[in-house]
């Protein structure tokens, strides 16, 4: 059977390094952009917070548009998704060097600029997400083998976000030029800017060899039907209990990571006084996502789909109780960074696998898929979730007194970037335990293949 094939190698190893030069993008940004915008660019944080979450704004209209036409539009090929990875690919190159790029102007055009470059942004990332997103559903109707393409992709991401963490900091500083008296980057914007560069090539090489060694097998059981409707997706996947408490348990999740990612700089660098601390925490972030990554699917087959996403979001509100005691010890910081890691592959190959499951519930009960919609969706409301946190970050730090012209910031600003790491940081990750609860996927799913029977 067609569900039943062998997935090549090669395919699998692709899902895994475009995974991977994507979230080394994503996570370059999410990780230095803020601290671009405050530290090199000279905004305020409030207004650097504000141009992030502006993006949103035209992302909140993009996105449903993007995935309706996907749902509804097929390639000459017959594919859905995967082509947008070559036609993506090289403008979100382009623009992820644009975004590091400071031009030589006065305050309110640069204003003017980022916006723009944010909003191309965001809507050449929902392209190139379509099939990040869907080829590992559309890849194959087999279970084993999709999560072995989720754990090969999941595996990529979280590699991705270790070389961001691990080596971008390093190769931004080289690029910048160090000061040998004072340790600090002689032209941090050249080194942002070449960094950019870097990864640009990456994501356009990975992005190349994704699409040379991927297919898309599984096709609506429905094509030839009549196009469906955004407002009647939107009204399908808001019934869907699974669909909801999914997309609040990957919201809550990037909430947290973007949480974690934003402030690491700002706490390496003020409140521990050690910016090149960044490095060897997130070598123990890595340390710990290595470590469990063979065993995710494992973890999926002992426990469960709900109980494993209880596991992977209870280590995230662990990695904050040890942390929240000791904010400024730097072991402790160290072991945090180590638990967050475990959690990071169990809990991304999880929320993807029970996206495919509703994917195909859903194809069962309407007889069509709309996996677009599903990813696009669901990826909205996690952007949303992740800018409005960003936003949020800039009005935080703004209203503590951070001033990026002075190498000390006061006790406010260093307790507020202590509470922002930690203690909302907590109370995010208990109600990230309680969203994955509230998960019956499994129950759900084996009623519709009992049906098949």
């Amino acid at each position: 059977m067609m569900g039943k094939e062998r997935i090549p190698f090669l395919e699998k190893f692709g899902y895994g390094e475009f995974n991977g030069v994507n979230n080394l993008q994503i996570n370059f940004i999410s990780t230095f952009v803020l601290f671009y915008f405050t530290n090199v660019v000279g905004f305020s944080p409030a207004l650097a917070g504000i141009i992030i979450s502006l993006g949103l704004v035209w992302d909140g209209i993009s996105d449903p548009l993007i995935a309706s036409y996907a749902d509804n539009h097929h390639f000459r090929n017959g594919e859905r998704f995967r082509p947008f990875m070559l036609y993506a690919s090289f403008p979100l190159a382009l623009v992820t060097v644009l975004l590091f790029y400071d031009p030589a102007t006065n305050q309110t055009c640069k204003i003017i600029y980022y916006l723009a470059v944010y909003a191309i942004f965001y809507s050449l990332n929902t392209l190139i997400r379509l099939p990040m997103y869907n080829m590992p559903i559309l890849a194959s109707k087999d279970a084993s083998n999709r999560l072995a393409l989720n754990v090969f992709a999941s595996g990529g991401a979280s590699i991705g976000g270790i070389l961001s963490g691990v080596m971008m900091w390093t190769i931004v500083r080289a690029f910048a030029g160090i000061d040998p008296t004072t340790m600090n980057m002689i032209n941090p914007a050249r080194g942002y800017f070449f960094a950019a560069v870097l990864i640009s090539v990456l994501l356009i090489a990975g992005s190349l060899f994704y699409y040379c060694n991927s297919q898309e097998r599984v096709r609506s059981p429905a094509d030839e039907e009549k196009p469906i409707g955004i407002v009647k997706s939107f009204i399908i996947l808001w019934k869907n209990r699974n669909f909801r408490f999914n997309t609040l348990f990957s919201t809550l999740y990037w909430i947290y990571l973007t949480l974690s990612t934003s402030v690491i700089v700002y706490y390496t660098t003020y409140v521990i006084n050690r910016p090149s601390l960044t490095t060897p925490m997130m070598g123990s972030f890595a340390i710990g996502t290595l470590m469990v990554l063979p065993f995710v699917k494992k973890i999926d087959t002992r426990f469960g789909r709900r109980r494993a996403m209880i596991i992977g979001s209870s280590l995230v509100a662990l990695s904050k109780i040890i942390f929240i005691p000791f904010p400024t010890v730097v072991p402790v910081a160290m072991f945090h960074a180590f638990i967050l890691g475990i959690s990071v592959p169990v809990n991304f190959v999880m929320y993807f696998m029970t996206r495919a499951e509703i994917g195909d519930i859903i194809a069962h009960e309407q007889n069509r898929r709309i996996d677009g919609m599903i990813s696009n969706l669901q990826g909205l409301i996690n952007k949303c979730g992740a800018s409005l946190t960003v936003f949020f970050i800039g009005i935080m730090l703004e209203s503590s007194g951070f001033n990026s012209s002075v190498s000390e910031q006061s006790a406010a600003v260093n307790s507020m970037i202590i509470v922002l790491i930690g203690w909302i940081s907590l109370f995010i990750a208990l109600l990230f335990v309680w969203s994955a609860s509230r998960i019956t996927i499994e129950k759900d799913y084996a009623a519709i293949v009992n049906r098949r029977l």
